[in-house]
């Protein structure tokens, strides 16, 4: 065996490569995951042989869907595989990002099948080389999404080249409403960063999903015009008041179905959810908020719930809550504040009958607790528990002697959340 060998996993997959290369005419998919070996400095010659291999490979492969590659290798390999749907890169190309597509005397070929193009490991601190996002818009009129590549500045320069929305299938962006040196991209004026945001929304305002990250309180209020908009991951950057937040929510909020929102700063979560009422993913991440006092938020399709938020924060969510009778996965990270009490005060306007996956780690739940919850939770599947009191063995016993068919199970995990399998799946 030679798991724990990184430079023989590295020599295996170049043999692999190379003995695909000359019979991969029906290869569909593949995929190269991320693998960091023990020693850069040993690798590197292997990588580059990789890369050529890659390179061979994937010049013989004219059906290729579906690549995922945290091997770098010359984009331009690429351009024989026409029916290329999905293009992951978990590296950064040394080169242009537009360089797969074909060309015919010197003019880019329209790429007729790719849907998903994204750059896995460009940093929110790196300038994005939005020239070359804009190139790949253009000649990609079937794609619906960039990942996690930041969007807003291409969107705002193909505002500014008056190409109309109804050329684009975008259904999901990724905007950061802050301003970066753009002093590499000569296209940009130098005022580019105050406005992009509202230009990529004039541009295209019918995207369905949105990563927001560093929203600022003067990006806030174009979140209002996005009246297409079904998913939204939100965080701000400090400067965002509970008011225009308040404000935009009351316009989208309730055609949202995913919500998931990261505050630093102290805001009411009952007027935040007020008008979220269709919601059937939420995600609550916040150092600190209130709730109004007597209120209540009625969520009856949510069925995917999920928080990390400090001990008390977590009671108050619970205690605002109301009519969720459909939720199917529960995760809750920093689980303390979810004790026997929380839980009955839950369930007195709320039901579990329809739980299947349980995250509960370190959570304050007593072995009465607990039965109570596998008594209202007839279908529950999976649940990862323990307590500062109690291990996994004990809460084990309970579900044995409780003869419910629930499995322990320790390999549930953070990233199997709804929001977290999402950034995944799209290159995060």
């Amino acid at each position: 065996m030679f798991v724990d060998n990184p430079i023989t996993i590295l020599q295996a997959i170049i043999k692999i490569l190379n003995f695909l290369k000359s019979g991969c005419q029906k290869l569909e998919i593949l995929y190269l995951p991320r693998f960091i070996p023990i020693s850069e400095v040993f690798a590197a010659e292997l990588r580059s042989e990789i890369s050529e291999a890659l390179r061979n490979l994937l010049g013989n492969a004219p059906n290729l869907k579906d690549i995922h590659s945290s091997f770098s290798f010359d984009l331009k390999a690429l351009r024989n595989c026409r029916k290329l749907r999905r293009l992951r890169l978990h590296f950064e190309p040394q080169q242009h990002w537009f360089e797969f597509l074909a060309k015919e005397k010197d003019h880019f070929q329209t790429h007729k099948y790719l849907e998903f193009f994204t750059v896995c490991v460009i940093d929110a601190s790196n300038r994005i080389p939005y020239d070359d996002v804009v190139i790949i818009l253009q000649h990609c009129p079937e794609l619906t999404s960039l990942g996690f590549i930041e969007s807003s500045g291409a969107l705002s320069q193909l505002h500014r080249m008056n190409i109309s929305p109804s050329e684009l299938k975008l259904r999901h962006c990724c905007w950061r409403d802050r301003e970066y040196d753009v002093t590499d991209c000569p296209s940009q004026p130098p005022d580019h960063g105050r406005h992009r945001i509202r230009e990529a929304v004039m541009n295209y305002p019918l995207i369905e999903e949105l990563d927001f990250h560093g929203c600022s309180l003067r990006g806030m209020p174009f979140l209002k015009n996005l009246r297409n908009l079904v998913y939204l991951n939100i965080t701000f950057d400090g400067s965002e008041s509970g008011i225009a937040l308040y404000d935009a929510l009351q316009a989208i909020g309730p055609q949202l179905k995913h919500l998931y929102f990261y505050t630093p700063s102290p805001m009411d979560l009952s007027l935040l959810l007020q008008n979220c009422h269709n919601l059937e993913s939420l995600r609550i991440a916040a150092d600190e908020f209130t709730v109004s006092a007597n209120s209540a938020v009625s969520l009856p399709n949510l069925q995917r719930l999920a928080f990390n938020c400090i001990h008390e924060n977590g009671r108050r969510v619970f205690s605002l809550l109301c009519d969720c009778n459909q939720l199917t996965e529960l995760f809750l990270l920093n689980a303390r504040y979810f004790d026997d009490q929380t839980l009955h005060h839950f369930l007195e306007s709320n039901s579990l009958s329809n739980l299947k996956v349980a995250f509960l780690p370190l959570c304050g739940l007593t072995e009465h607790g607990f039965r109570e919850l596998l008594l209202n939770a007839p279908h529950l599947e999976r649940v990862r528990i323990f307590s500062s009191d109690f291990g996994r063995n004990h809460f084990e016993r309970v579900i044995t002697d409780a003869n419910h068919r629930a499995l322990c199970d320790k390999f549930i995990l953070a990233r199997d959340e709804f929001f977290e399998r999402r950034n995944e799946h799209d290159g995060w």
